[in-house]
């Protein structure tokens, strides 16, 4: 029980820091590839590996693709839509902070989905606690871009328009996955939407007229080697679990801390500013992640 309760409260800390620096990852991968050639790659090499471990641990191997149908949509709107249209517009310059303020939304879509269909709970303490994560998230991404989000293109409508379709996909695959997905086996399940990924991203590909050049220097091989081991394995499966131990708006609340985070991690590697109103920015997604997180007093007689 003690080693459970351990996991339970550092499972989510370890998850939003190996996802944090997916960012990083993709800013030096998407110069040598384009995104959804780069992702079918990535997704490809993943469930090859999966598929060993899944062999010589004598694991449970896929019997029929309809057993995994609903382990197959999330794998297609996790790791083909959500992470592909939101690689999209950064390779083409769109500033991240502006990415990642549309992103911030997710945890609030995600929480109404998860109150409408599957009956969660939403209480005053955790609206709150939502409401106060995305403040955060927009002080963090002005207080290092400042006011003027428009500078360069940054808003450019198609671009924005793929930021709300990868918004939408990461909202309704968690929301889909504490639904659907809680009986699957964990690894089986987590391969099967590593195989729809890769099919759908190729397709994207192809649909899109990406070039199928990869330019493989050693940082690209080192980027791509940490997205597969790093968060294709270890960080997806950690989120599979956490998704089916707590309600989808609490496991949703944990992506506010991904922004500041990554405007850390960009503060430090590549000598970006980070100002004190970041800073401000960050404690309060730390705030209203601990409130939406916090579990209900109860009352005892």
């Amino acid at each position: 029980m003690r080693n459970y309760s351990f996991f339970v409260r550092t499972a989510p800390l370890i998850f939003v820091v190996l996802w944090s620096t997916g960012f990083i990852a993709a800013k030096y991968s998407m110069a040598n590839a384009d995104p959804f050639v780069f992702l079918c790659l990535r997704m490809t090499i993943t469930a090859i590996i999966l598929l060993i471990i899944l062999w010589l641990t004598k694991a449970q191997l896929p019997l029929s693709l309809l057993e995994y149908r609903h382990d197959m949509v999330v794998g297609v709107l996790f790791h083909c839509c959500y992470l592909g249209f939101l690689f999209w517009p950064i390779k083409d310059g769109m500033p991240s902070g502006i990415v990642a303020i549309i992103i911030g939304i997710q945890p609030i879509l995600t929480t109404a989905l998860a109150t409408l269909y599957i009956g969660e709970s939403l209480n005053l303490r955790k609206a709150a606690g939502l409401l106060v994560g995305f403040i955060g998230v927009a002080v963090v991404v002005l207080g290092k871009y400042g006011l003027d989000l428009n500078a360069d293109g940054g808003l450019d409508w198609f671009y924005l328009g793929l930021c709300i379709v990868s918004l939408c996909a990461i909202s309704v695959g968690v929301f889909y996955q504490k639904k659907f997905c809680n009986q699957s086996h964990l690894l089986t399940a987590t391969m099967m939407q590593y195989v729809a990924a890769a099919i759908a991203t190729g397709v994207f590909a192809l649909l899109f007229g990406e070039t199928w050049q990869v330019d493989w220097t050693p940082v690209f091989f080192l980027a791509l080697s940490w997205q597969v081991f790093g968060l294709s394995i270890g960080a997806v499966v950690l989120l599979m679990a956490i998704i089916r131990l707590g309600e989808a708006g609490r496991v949703s609340s944990m992506f506010y801390l991904v922004p500041p985070l990554v405007v850390v991690e960009a503060h430090f590697l590549f000598g970006e500013t980070l100002g004190s109103l970041s800073i401000v920015g960050m404690l309060l997604c730390i705030v209203g992640v601990y409130y939406v997180n916090r579990p209900a007093k109860t009352v005892t007689a």
